[in-house]
């Protein structure tokens, strides 16, 4: 399959939870994105870029992060950027987490 043909979709699925605690060492806060693994399809971006660039790059780039409360959400790109030579080629993204 080339580059220009059409690529099966992708879909990725994650529960946000927040966790918070304080023991004698402090006070915690703890945000996890867990893959729905049987509601994702295909090809997991986020995953993939996790294991390339890193975790804290990849929670960096999530622009709505902050303002979501827990719960099931899809995972998407945005402010996607191609350079003239090759626009049909993304070269840079953001993601945001848009709610089922």
């Amino acid at each position: 399959m080339t580059t220009l043909e059409k690529q099966p979709p992708c879909k990725c699925v994650v529960r946000l939870t927040t966790s918070q605690w304080h023991n004698a060492d402090g006070l915690h806060l703890k945000r996890s994105l867990k893959y729905l693994r049987r509601q994702c399809v295909g090809f997991n971006f986020l995953d993939e870029d996790a294991d390339m660039a890193g975790t804290a790059q990849v929670f960096e780039r999530i622009t709505n992060l902050d303002k979501c409360e827990d719960g099931i959400y899809q995972v998407v790109t945005c402010n996607e950027w191609s350079c003239w030579e090759t626009p049909h080629i993304i070269e840079d993204y953001d993601y945001k987490l848009v709610p089922i």
